[in-house]
């Protein structure tokens, strides 16, 4: 055994044959050359198929019981308590209109092609994903269409907040058949919606539809929009927030990020004097 052993450790052997010291590195010693002949064996089945399929198991396990195990938790907006003065100066301003657009910018919904079954508008959102709601659309003279709804992160917290601060409306470029049961899940009773435009009451071109903010309020001073489309408010650039198209991300935070400037914005007396702020190439 001693001959076996590197050159130092058989010297320890020989000199103290019997000590703690020297049967704990010869067991050391033998417990890594047991390993050093596995290790070929080990790499065979870590590189192999089956081995990639271990790994791949292991990993959905550990990706599923992290989801069980992580804390649902829903986040929380601090809201400063109202002093005298900021409640005297939302009297003076006025309480203003936040308009809302529907897809890409609160959820995004996906489609069954009643003659394919294929889902279209999909092809983004992994085949694991969950939706948040189920509809069943009948357009006239069409059978049933089947659409899933997924909700944009936080969009209930928002909605929340926002209709403490503004008088909410949607105005959505969608058919009615269709937004009205969106609206109606994320309202759900709590009546943070107070009106509703669809695509009747939209304007078009040949190519773009636009939005007339004025059909929702003739005060643009104390009116603004939240949409994903820069073609829809054009007519009304300084009275827009733009937000990032939204099809699907659990991690998005938009909504959420808007909340501090929404909650400042109705201090001030025309949106316009803020929101016509702006980088603009030369």
């Amino acid at each position: 055994m001693v001959s076996q052993l590197p050159a130092q450790s058989a010297h320890l052997v020989k000199l103290a044959p019997s000590s703690p010291v020297a049967v704990a590195v010869v067991g050391n010693l033998q417990r890594s050359r047991s390993s050093d002949n596995r290790q070929p064996l080990i790499s065979i089945l870590l590189t192999s198929d089956l081995g990639s399929y271990v790994r791949s198991f292991f990993s959905l396990i550990a990706t599923k019981v992290e989801s069980y195990l992580r804390p649902v938790t829903e986040p929380i907006y601090k809201e400063v308590p109202l002093s005298p003065e900021s409640q005297r100066r939302l009297r003076q301003v006025g309480r203003k209109t936040l308009v809302l657009d529907l897809d890409e910018t609160l959820v995004h919904s996906c489609y069954s092609d009643p003659e394919t079954n294929e889902l279209v508008g999909c092809s983004l959102v992994p085949q694991t994903a969950k939706p948040d709601y189920e509809l069943s659309v009948t357009l006239e003279g069409l059978d049933p269409i089947a659409f899933q709804v997924y909700k944009r992160p936080h969009v209930d917290v928002f909605l929340k907040f926002a209709s403490k601060w503004y008088d909410l409306v949607i105005f959505t470029a969608s058919l009615e058949v269709y937004a009205a049961q969106v609206v109606d899940r994320l309202d759900n009773g709590r009546g943070m919606i107070q009106k509703r435009y669809y695509r009747q009451h939209c304007s078009s071109t040949t190519s773009m539809i636009s939005k007339d903010l004025t059909v929702v309020n003739p005060d643009m001073s104390g009116t603004f929009i939240i949409d994903n489309s820069p073609n829809a408010y054009r007519d009304f650039p300084d009275n827009a927030i733009p937000i990032k198209t939204f099809i699907y991300d659990p991690d998005d935070t938009e909504l959420l990020n808007l909340l501090p400037f929404l909650d400042a914005l109705r201090f001030t007396k025309d949106v316009r004097s803020v929101l016509s702020r702006r980088v603009t190439s030369r």
